[in-house]
């Protein structure tokens, strides 16, 4: 006896079926099947191909996929739960898959080979986002060369250019119309980029499929901050900043000094490293520099007298450090184990100058500055490539065995 289905709603064809049995439902490998009713290892349903044709099929032939179901019945809806990006792959390939096969038909040899080089990496991207391992930085860019490649291959085709918001596909009804032109401009103007790129790699079209580029990570630990006059607890301040947009692109990173220049928690001697990650490759041809603000705890001015009351406390700025990235990203590169290098802390002397001392320093137009022989940062520096996690654990590892 038929009974309607509850969980199994949507599943992919696992090899094809000819079924001779009444109303059987012919299916070809890679087909989604919506089913309907199921009875003793047998479905009924379609396939999303031709959702008029309904019929019968067996069970073993089908891999189940979740699905969230709502509106249950005869007008019921069902939505993969999967990326949608990565359906849209799937149901793109099939359609390409008839076409392209016209494209040697008809001796179109060139293009046959780039859509089968398109195709391939469809396929290979596609398998990293269903990996599971990838960053949220390393999947939108993923998303990102997908919808590159869906584009141009369906521009030249000859299919229709798919409106999309955030590497989704939107619903043309609710949307507006200028809305609607703008992303088939964007989807235009990434067909054109891709286009250049298909020309200028045609010897390649046979070479590997592409890969996401591996992330970079800096570490930086801080050796020692030496000074003979301040004798006060000092707060360091690390971040990484681009000098050609003028901001900072990463978080600041505090490392905490005791008046003696030790740390401010002996035990706690990993807090002295950083690690700023996933740094990609257009953020390494940036011009970046390392910052270290230097920040102190004590009396209001560094020549006030000592005398006072002891508990009174005050956070002053003291001075500022850069080392321009440019001037040892080729060093740090070519060594495997940390490489020391010494920042020259210049002091500030007018604090409304405080809030772009770096860039005083940087364009070496420091008037409001003073450099000091006394005192200077040695920090240690060292490039890491590959995944977050074994890059974590290599870097923690690695201080556990260093530290006593």
């Amino acid at each position: 006896m038929w009974t309607p289905t509850e969980d199994e709603k949507i599943g992919v064809v696992l090899c094809n079926f000819r079924g001779s049995v009444n109303q059987a439902l012919a299916l070809e490998v890679g087909e989604t099947v919506h089913i309907l009713e199921k009875c003793e290892g047998w479905y009924r349903g379609f396939s999303t191909r031709k959702p008029n044709v309904k019929g019968v099929f067996p069970a073993t032939y089908i891999h189940l996929k979740k699905a969230i179901v709502t509106n249950r019945g005869p007008h019921e809806t069902v939505v993969p739960l999967e990326d949608p990006i990565v359906t849209e792959v799937t149901s793109t390939l099939q359609e390409w898959a008839v076409l392209w096969k016209q494209l040697y038909v008809k001796h179109k040899v060139d293009l046959f080979y780039k859509v089968r080089h398109v195709m391939l990496e469809l396929l290979d991207l596609r398998r990293q986002l269903l990996s599971g391992h990838l960053t949220q930085d390393q999947s939108r860019e993923v998303k990102r060369h997908i919808t590159v490649r869906l584009d141009w291959g369906n521009e030249h085709l000859g299919l229709d250019l798919v409106p999309r918001k955030e590497f989704e596909m939107v619903d043309e009804d609710h949307i507006s119309v200028s809305d609607l032109y703008k992303m088939h401009l964007s989807s235009r103007h990434s067909v054109q980029q891709s286009t250049t790129q298909q020309n200028d790699n045609s010897r390649q079209r046979h070479g590997e499929p592409c890969r996401v580029p591996v992330p970079h990570h800096l570490l930086v630990n801080l050796k020692s901050f030496t000074y003979n006059s301040i004798g006060e607890d000092t707060d360091i301040f690390f971040c990484l900043y681009d000098c050609r947009e003028a901001k900072t692109i990463s978080e600041k990173f505090m490392v905490r000094l005791n008046k003696n220049g030790g740390p401010k928690n002996p035990e706690k001697v990993d807090r002295l490293c950083a690690l700023f990650t996933d740094l990609s490759n257009k953020d390494m041809k940036r011009d970046l520099y390392i910052v270290a603000q230097v920040i102190r705890t004590g009396r209001m001015l560094l020549n006030d007298s000592k005398k006072g009351p002891p508990h009174v406390q005050y956070r002053r700025p003291y001075g500022c450090a850069v080392l321009a990235m440019s001037d040892v990203l080729q060093t740090i590169s070519e060594l495997k184990e940390e490489k020391d290098f010494v920042l020259k802390v210049y002091t500030c002397n007018n604090e409304n100058e405080w809030y772009q001392i770096h860039e005083n320093i940087i364009r070496k137009s420091a008037q409001n500055t003073t450099p000091s022989n006394n005192y200077g940062l040695i920090i240690s520096l060292q490039l890491l490539r590959g995944d977050m996690e074994q890059v974590r654990e290599k870097t923690l590892s690695s201080s556990t065995e260093e530290s006593p």
